[in-house]
């Protein structure tokens, strides 16, 4: 994995691939056809000829980790492209299948919030990443960054003053402190009728 000086909206952490997913892709693409009665006629044909697919395959495969989100893209006659917010996320988990752990390779699952496991719904697989607990444990540190709110612009870009509150609680506390000063004045004003009719009635 390659890992990038961070600034606001760069890429944090790239992920690498493992080059044996070049012949996983292949194992996948053999066990398609052989499982069909024409499949196994092809079986031969694409072994020779899938190689340079498969490689093309390989080489369009992306991840990379910015300050808010986890981008995927995959495909090179059909590219697919998935930006998953940090906040979003809410596990990735490791996963080893007998041909994953006999080639020496893994799947990360990366599982959303509304999403379900037993349907795939609201998740992506990430396999073959070198280095995946590395991967798996900085995508989820930025992710609780980004969910505690760490993730927030220095006072000079936002334009806000030492004394200021930024985002928007500033209106609401405004409008308390207003009201505040609306009672004091209320209140101030019934102070002084009431000494001014007790002073009134002495005088009587």
């Amino acid at each position: 994995m390659t890992e990038l000086p961070p600034s606001r909206d760069s890429i944090l952490l790239k992920a690498q691939f493992d080059p044996r997913l070049e012949t996983y892709f292949m194992l996948q693409a053999l066990f398609g056809l052989a499982v069909t009665f024409l499949g196994i006629l092809l079986v031969p044909v694409w072994y020779f000829l899938g190689k340079p697919i498969h490689k093309k395959q390989f080489d369009a495969l992306e991840c990379e980790l910015t300050e808010r989100t986890l981008n995927f893209r995959k495909g090179f006659l059909f590219r697919v492209q998935k930006n998953v917010p940090l906040d979003k996320i809410t596990d990735l988990a490791l996963r080893e299948g007998p041909i994953l752990r006999y080639m020496g390779l893994c799947a990360l699952t990366v599982e959303t919030a509304g999403g379900s496991a037993a349907t795939g719904a609201g998740q992506m697989v990430l396999v073959g990443i070198i280095e995946p607990i590395e991967f798996r444990n900085t995508v989820l540190a930025q992710r609780d960054k980004v969910s505690l709110g760490h993730m927030v612009a220095p006072v000079a870009q936002a334009g806000v003053g030492e004394g200021d509150v930024a985002g928007p609680n500033a209106a609401i506390l405004g409008e308390i402190r207003d009201s505040l000063s609306r009672i004091e004045v209320l209140l101030a004003d019934k102070s002084s009728s009431a000494s001014s009719a007790d002073s009134s009635t002495d005088s009587a």
